[in-house]
């Protein structure tokens, strides 16, 4: 049997160039979804051109909401969205029951795959890793793609683990958002060579030389509010034009370091709340314990943009 990457059958080769924009939840002042703003951020990421979107994941503050609001969120998404995008459903959680309900939940509103993390509270072997990934992805039924967060997780998942889990049949490729390019680089290099697995680079500054070594796209935070740049970075990139393709990566990395450059990553979320406020797309609110950004901050942010030429 042919493995799915996703539960509509997509190829690996049809999932190339995509970008999968990891979505950010938007939040009322009284710390609900902001429901028309979730319409209003999708019309802007497919308006920018990208395919996919991630709902739930580290971007979407998810480990700060509750099982009802991330069900909430998908059923959202999918209605929104159509027939327009890809749709991942993060299932990161320390509990595994949880994990498998969200995924269970999040393919029967229709998601067309699921992402998993590692729990973030204790330390795990590799085979424990192996073990954990084994048991949700059977026990969910569905295309699963592993996410590689250490920054979050404070654990790496091995290569040898990645290679292992590659050929379960559920286990339908990752995300990798580990800051180190000799890993980003060999992972790419690893399967670029399968087409029953596909890779997608987390960590932006690496996604040329990623993708250059035979990954499948990005996961940008930043296409919450600039999806033009980020999927013209994918077209520069698998044009084979490696002076356009530097010229579009230089053009994400001056826009990531306007809400990147000198945060931590709790700070880099709250960054970003408060540029879709200034880009009108949804309020600058965020989860506990989280806390918005300040006027003057929006100020600082702001004046940023601009120099960046992303706003008047």
């Amino acid at each position: 049997m042919t493995k799915k990457l996703t539960t509509h059958g997509l190829s690996r080769a049809q999932l190339r160039g995509h970008v999968i924009v990891p979505l950010l939840t938007p939040f009322t002042r009284a710390g609900e979804i902001d429901e028309p703003a979730v319409a209003r951020i999708l019309n802007h990421i497919m308006a920018g051109g990208c395919q996919g979107i991630m709902v739930a994941g580290t971007t979407g503050e998810f480990a700060s909401m509750s099982i009802r609001m991330r069900l909430r969120l998908m059923d959202l998404a999918v209605r929104a969205a159509g027939d327009r995008l890809l749709i991942f459903g993060g299932i990161g959680d320390t509990s595994p029951a949880h994990s498998i309900e969200l995924g269970r939940e999040f393919l029967r509103l229709g998601a067309h795959a699921v992402v998993g993390n590692l729990p973030s509270y204790y330390p795990l072997t590799p085979e424990m890793m192996e073990r954990y990934f084994v048991r949700v992805a059977e026990a969910v039924g569905g295309p699963m793609y592993l996410y590689n967060i250490p920054q979050t997780t404070k654990q790496s998942i091995p290569l040898e683990v990645v290679e292992r889990l590659s050929h379960h049949r559920l286990v339908a490729g990752i995300k990798d958002s580990e800051p180190d390019a000799a890993r980003q680089e060999a992972l790419a290099r690893q399967y670029a060579g399968r087409t029953d697995f596909a890779v997608f680079c987390g960590s932006i500054a690496f996604t040329s030389k990623s993708v250059r070594a035979g990954a499948d796209g990005c996961v940008p935070g930043a296409g919450n509010f600039a999806p033009s740049d980020l999927r013209n970075l994918m077209i520069q990139l698998f044009s084979g034009d490696a002076v356009r393709g530097d010229a579009a990566q230089q053009r994400v990395d001056s826009i990531n370091a306007t809400y990147q450059k000198g945060r931590t990553l709790s700070q880099v979320f709250i960054a970003l709340k408060a540029i879709m406020e200034i880009y009108g797309l949804c309020s600058r609110e965020v989860l506990a314990p989280l806390i918005p950004a300040s006027d003057t901050e929006v100020s600082q942010i702001r004046l940023a943009l601009r120099d960046a030429g992303l706003i008047p």
